[in-house]
């Protein structure tokens, strides 16, 4: 019965896109536009002149998208430039729904009819190169010199079986965010970022009045719960192929622990990381909260009068957070040339800097994050930007759906009562154990 409910989790996973660290809660639109115009001939970033073929025929090439309108005004921007410094490349785009995108392309691998380039999910990249569906693109990767500038948990996200998929476009992590009007209110001094352990549990509970939680994190039975846990099992020494652990005994303790001493809402157990900032951090119902970095836009949004900051994961064995974000996957090679001048443009430092930026990310870059005033100066995103300096991947496992399934029966049987904290781990970890 356990392969029986893995597998058809696993299918399952692989026809939905997990809603984590991408900007998610943000509607995604059909791109009804027609394809950017070619401009003119030019020098590319790099100075060289772009090679049109003899013929003067254009080589077109597709790229699917599934960010925001806003933040895809900003890419389709930089690919107009592109064609204008490429005039042999024509670039042709496609909004896929967020929700969508990742079913859009496995409907795609079956059919044999897929884009050239597309964003997608950072823990789905390997997925696809585990199919034979992504592009290798280590040799490209290697000649081109540039991906050592990144940070070391994005740039992982990307290799499979020591090889390159993909290339990160933009990140984020989690960090906690606190309320300082009620630490003010209670003379609590606000956290630091070297807390331990010790120091965030006392901290959850002096918080926790009947006005307000001590803590705020998401353990909803999807990717976004499992996004929320995983960093404390990290924490303590252990990961997702160690779920047997003391370690990861010790963090869903402490987590379950909190949740039944009534330290955190038992609402969380089917809320998203937007709506419980929405209903309980931002509306003061919440001390301090687990949350991703593109938590702050939407709390600027819709709160900005909340008195608000963020500080790094307190520290057991370490201070460990997780990533989410996108990567650049090339998904066939017919044009693999023109595929990868799209990829390599849009991944420069410059752009890379240009586009986070403006779409409310962090570079993957270390190189265009020390020329950013934005990351390195507001006092929210830097914090995030040293905590993602601490970061790790997701995995990256080519079956991390049923992975993840794994972890989120056990905290939510823990969390309902219907297990012990052992039990249910030791039962994950064997499914776990099957799996890989």
């Amino acid at each position: 019965m356990k392969k029986k409910r893995l597998t058809a989790l696993f299918l399952a996973g692989l026809m939905t896109l997990s809603a984590i660290g991408c900007g998610s809660g943000q509607t995604q639109t059909p791109d009804t536009s027609a394809p950017a115009e070619t401009g003119s001939d030019a020098a590319d970033a790099s100075g060289t002149e772009s090679e049109a073929p003899a013929s003067g025929e254009q080589t077109t090439i597709e790229m699917w998208y599934h960010i925001s309108p806003d933040q895809a005004t900003v890419l389709l921007g930089m690919i107009d430039e592109f064609q204008t410094l490429h005039p042999d490349i024509k670039v042709e785009t496609q909004s896929v729904a967020f929700a969508e995108i990742k079913k859009q392309l496995s409907i795609g691998v079956a059919a044999n009819q897929l884009p050239d380039v597309t964003l997608c999910d950072t823990v789905d990249n390997v997925s696809f190169a585990a199919m034979g569906a992504a592009v290798d693109i280590t040799e490209e990767v290697e000649a081109w010199g540039e991906i050592d500038n990144y940070f070391d948990a994005p740039r992982a996200s990307a290799v499979y079986e020591d090889k390159y998929y993909g290339v990160p476009y933009y990140s984020n992590c989690l960090a906690i965010m606190y309320n300082k009007d009620i630490f003010d209110e209670m003379g609590l001094a606000y956290p630091t970022s070297d807390w331990t352990w010790d120091e965030f549990k006392d901290l959850v509970a002096k918080t926790t009045t009947p006005d307000h939680y001590g803590l705020t994190m998401s353990l909803i039975k999807s990717e976004e719960g499992t996004f929320n846990v995983l960093p404390f099992i990290c924490q303590a020494g252990a990961n997702w192929d160690s779920l047997d652990s003391d370690g990861a005994k010790e963090a869903l303790t402490m987590i379950n622990d909190f949740y039944q001493n009534g330290y955190m809402s038992k609402e969380l157990i089917s809320m998203t990381q937007a709506d419980m900032c929405a209903s309980l951090f931002a509306t003061g119902k919440s001390a301090m909260m687990v949350a991703g970095s593109w938590l702050n836009t939407n709390i600027q949004n819709e709160n900005p009068d909340l008195n608000y900051d963020v500080v790094l994961f307190p520290t057991n064995k370490a201070a460990t957070s997780l990533i989410g974000g996108g990567n650049i996957m090339m998904m066939k090679d017919e044009h693999k040339a023109a595929a990868w001048e799209l990829m390599k443009f849009l991944s420069s430092k410059e752009n890379s800097l240009k586009y986070c930026e403006d779409a409310g990310y962090i570079s993957p870059r270390t190189d265009a994050v020390a020329e950013s005033t934005v990351w390195q100066n507001d006092p929210i995103l830097s914090v995030y930007t040293q905590q993602l300096a601490e970061a790790m991947p997701r995995g990256p496992h080519p079956k991390w759906p049923e992975i993840s399934s794994a972890l989120q029966f056990a905290y939510q049987d823990v969390l309902s009562g219907t297990s012990s904290v052992e039990d249910a781990l030791n039962k994950a970890a064997a499914e776990i154990e099957a799996i890989k």
